[in-house]
């Protein structure tokens, strides 16, 4: 019995600094300050952002929300589904140039599946495409600045009908689509890819100079 309970003791003492390692988070956020401290990089997030840090391991390596944003004025009178701004981090090894992973992402448009992680997470496989696609830098780093969009279609809530009876109702919806930009680009074996996006309605007078903002102020630590 007792050499049962030693063994059990000697297994929580080998695994417990194993688990602890796997919860570990290497992103850090102070003072407007995104650190990742795994892959040697900061970028500057104001106030405005929530920011999320992604537990190790883990390919995306943070979740930004907005805090103050605007919502198309029919959601706010009735109701309904709107997209908060959003920007997500991600990094992983990858063997190809950064114009394969461009082209994956556009074989995935139009096949509705991919097999590569950092796409899967995007939310672009259904009713998305791409717009344009550009060359740009990040840190003196050749990168692909990637516009993309998704279509949606949004069911205004019930009060958006009025006194109309369930069988004289006509929905009401707003169709329309989110813009979504990319700035992907490799530094050694690791492609990092920045995933920003809002409502189109929102994107070109409120969201995209403070997107690109955020990219450009992304720099990495100069090696010693």
């Amino acid at each position: 019995m007792k050499s049962r309970f030693l063994m059990a003791f000697m297994m929580v003492a080998i695994l417990a600094p194993l688990a602890t390692a796997k919860k570990e988070k290497t992103i850090t956020y102070k003072d407007s300050t995104l650190t990742d401290a795994k892959y040697g990089y900061t970028m500057t997030v104001s106030n405005n952002w929530k920011v999320r840090a992604q537990t190790e391991p883990s390919t995306e390596r943070a979740y930004l929300e907005k805090k103050n944003y605007s919502v198309n004025r029919m959601i706010q009178t009735y109701g309904g589904d709107y997209t908060i701004p959003t920007v997500m981090l991600f990094a992983t090894d990858f063997n190809g140039t950064v114009e394969d992973f461009e082209a994956l992402l556009v074989k995935s448009l139009e096949e509705h599946r991919t097999d590569n992680e950092i796409i899967s997470k995007l939310g672009l496989l259904q009713d998305s495409e791409l717009i344009t696609s550009i060359e740009s830098r990040v840190d003196s780093i050749t990168a692909r600045q990637i516009i993309l969009k998704r279509n949606y279609k949004r069911l205004l809530a019930n009060d958006a009908y009025g006194s109309q009876s369930v069988t004289q109702q006509v929905e009401k919806v707003i169709n329309d689509h989110e813009v979504h930009e990319i700035f992907a680009f490799k530094k050694g074996n690791t492609l990092f890819v920045f995933h920003a996006f809002s409502e189109r309605e929102f994107y070109g007078k409120e969201n995209k100079a403070e997107f690109e903002a955020m990219a450009a102020s992304i720099a990495f630590r100069s090696q010693q």
